[in-house]
């Protein structure tokens, strides 16, 4: 064997003793060490039973005193402006453009002129219109004096020919006429009577053709001049132009838009109410708004969203305020205040809220060396601490240890 592999074995063999030595010393220490602290821990136990039999055990707590505060309870929230109204005017005939009144930006009065549309042809019509009118009419009347007339002389023929009728019965009476003449009175009496009616049927016929006629006429005759009036288009409200469609000579169809005007005044501001403030306001309720250039506005909500927003849980909320200096535009951020009333509540820490078995949530406080438990209702969050009302003016409330103590237990 080589000198080399022998002094490789002796190193082995070296290494693997000690590795084996170690083992052996760390078992026996373990169980040493095991023996020792079991007999440690039933030393202690036994001395912890002893001591809690020999004496009466009380717990010890950390408490703090809390004193009420008058706190504002205006709420603030974010908003942005929105305009009273806005609409798109639309032509409602049809023509080339005349004159344009009004510039993008201008603003303008309600029923103020904005352009007009030609006239072209539609006075040609209304006058035809009216000429057709005039004509019906005097028909009607025409008709009306034909049938008084034709009644009136169909009236005199009726009277004679019951005079006739009476003369020929009274001459047959006395037998001085013969039958055949009675009967021809007789006969022309029924016709006349007959003809009474043929011209009522006649001239009520001809009366209602001719009204007919007449409210159609009437009825184009309205609207050409409704069109007529159309061809001026007029502001629908006082605002400010913001789009302008078309120019001068362009020829526009029914439909087609001319302009866009905005109302400013009232400014109305959108904002979100949550769901712990949206009972606090109400419709009528004040509020002051600030846009993002320091302007001041005094407002009152207007709208009060009778829904929740599914996805943020908060109330949709609209405040007016007046615009007359037209200082607010449209889509601006505003801050809005909205003023609350006064109310004591205590800044604690939300780690000392308790809450009870049955849902209740309050706070755990000593008195006479006594824990007593106090429901809250929380008012609002802040960043260090949470305002809560429901608490005595000064209260001692147990600030750690509230968890491993009961109400009416007895601590230090």
């Amino acid at each position: 064997m080589k000198r080399s592999i022998l002094i490789a074995f002796i190193i082995l063999a070296v290494v693997l003793g000690w590795i084996v030595s170690g083992q052996f010393s760390n078992n026996v220490v373990a169980q040493n060490d095991s023996t020792g602290s079991s007999q440690q821990t039933e030393s202690s136990y036994s001395q912890n039973i002893e001591n809690n039999e020999s004496k009466d055990f009380t717990f010890s707590v950390e408490t703090q005193i809390f004193t009420s505060t008058l706190i504002d309870q205006s709420i603030e929230l974010q908003g942005q402006t929105i305009h009273n109204k806005k609409i798109d005017v639309k032509s409602e005939t049809s023509g080339n453009i005349d004159n344009i009144q009004f510039a993008r930006g201008d603003k303008v009065l309600q029923d103020a002129e904005m352009l007009t549309i030609s006239l072209e042809d539609r006075n040609e019509k209304l006058s035809s219109a009216k000429k057709d009118l005039e004509r019906l009419n005097k028909e009607l009347i025409l008709n009306e004096k034909n049938r008084d007339n034709l009644l009136k002389q169909n009236i005199e023929r009726i009277e004679l020919y019951e005079i006739e009728y009476a003369s020929a019965k009274q001459l047959i009476d006395k037998g001085l006429s013969s039958k055949s003449k009675l009967s021809l009175a007789s006969f022309n009496l029924a016709n006349a009577k007959a003809d009474k009616e043929d011209i009522k049927i006649k001239f009520e016929s001809t009366l209602a053709n001719l009204e007919a006629q007449i409210s159609n006429v009437k009825s184009v005759l309205k609207n050409i001049k409704l069109d007529i009036e159309k061809t001026s288009i007029k502001a629908p409200f006082a605002g400010i132009i913001s789009e302008k469609m078309v120019e001068e000579t362009e020829f526009i169809s029914i439909g087609t838009p001319l302009f866009t005007i905005i109302d400013l005044d009232p400014i109305k501001i959108e904002g979100y109410l949550s769901e712990f403030d949206v009972n606090k306001v109400s419709v009528g309720t004040k509020a002051l708004i600030e846009d993002s250039n320091g302007i001041k506005k005094n407002g009152i909500i207007s709208f009060i969203s009778p829904s929740a927003e599914t996805s943020t849980r908060t109330f949709e909320i609209t405040i007016e305020a007046d615009n007359k200096d037209l200082s607010y535009k449209s889509g601006i951020t505003t801050k809005i205040v909205i003023k609350g009333s006064e109310l004591k509540a205590h800044k604690i820490p939300p780690s000392i809220l308790t809450l009870l078995d049955d849902g209740t949530v309050g706070v755990k406080a000593v008195d006479n060396n006594k824990v007593i438990f106090y429901p809250t209702k929380t008012i609002k969050d802040t960043i260090d601490g949470m305002w809560v009302s429901g608490l005595p003016d000064k209260v001692n409330l147990i600030v750690s240890g509230q968890e491993y103590i009961s109400i009416g237990e007895a601590i230090n």
